[in-house]
């Protein structure tokens, strides 16, 4: 970049001369350049934000399919704990991966897990978690109870991959892309001054160099 501002400032006390065609075809092939760079930047971008919706839209899908499936079988049955595994820890396990990462207040339940407490069928079995916390209440509902509480259900699992999705594209972060086309915007506004100079072929005032070192500055 001082380079380029240095080649202007010698434009300045350099009288006025005829440019030879090859810079100025030298100019205007860096702007070819640029249009092009910037181009495939765009295309590089809405492919990235392309492959970043394709996945997060099957993520939900399968996201909701799975804790649709791990409510219902928590909310009709009374799983055993894998070999070698406690029944508090499995218990403890399944309420991560219902919760995810955060954490568990006990003034706010989790609109998930009450709804699986509340569709639990009669005489299912209390089940605790490592903590001796209750996890799972004894089942108190019937096959009326269950069926009138699936649309509660499925609602707080939609709720809760939306506001997960909703969390993770805020964190998604595109800003690089708007830093190289505002550096390349730049690049450009200067190759045009170049260009101009060349094609009338004038000396270039002071204000104009003060023009091109604020878009030089501009720069990231």
């Amino acid at each position: 970049m001082n380079l380029l501002v240095g080649s202007l400032l010698l434009l300045v006390i350099v009288p006025a001369c005829t440019t030879p065609p090859e810079i100025k075809q030298a100019v205007v092939a860096k702007d070819v350049a640029y249009a092009e760079n910037a181009r495939l930047m765009n295309i590089h971008r809405e492919l990235l934000v392309s492959i970043d919706t394709r996945y997060w839209y099957w993520y939900r899908y399968a996201k909701k399919l799975a804790l649709l499936d791990q409510a219902m079988k928590w909310a009709t049955t009374d799983p055993e704990p894998p070999a070698g595994q406690t029944k508090e820890n499995h218990a403890s396990l399944v309420l991560l991966s219902l919760l995810g990462m955060k954490p568990v207040d006990p003034a706010k339940p989790d609109p998930l897990l009450t709804a699986i407490n509340r569709m639990r069928l009669r005489d299912l079995p209390e089940r605790k978690g490592k903590n001796d916390s209750v996890v799972f209440e004894k089942g108190r509902s019937d096959m009326n109870g269950l069926v009138q509480g699936i649309p509660e259900l499925i609602d707080a699992i939609q709720k809760k991959v939306e506001t997960e999705y909703t969390e993770e594209m805020k964190a998604a972060d595109y800003s690089a892309f708007d830093d190289y086309q505002t550096n390349l915007a730049a690049l450009r506004r200067i190759n045009g001054m170049i260009k101009r100079y060349l094609d009338i072929d004038v000396t270039v005032k002071r204000d104009d160099v003060e023009q091109l070192a604020e878009s030089v500055n501009a720069l990231r």
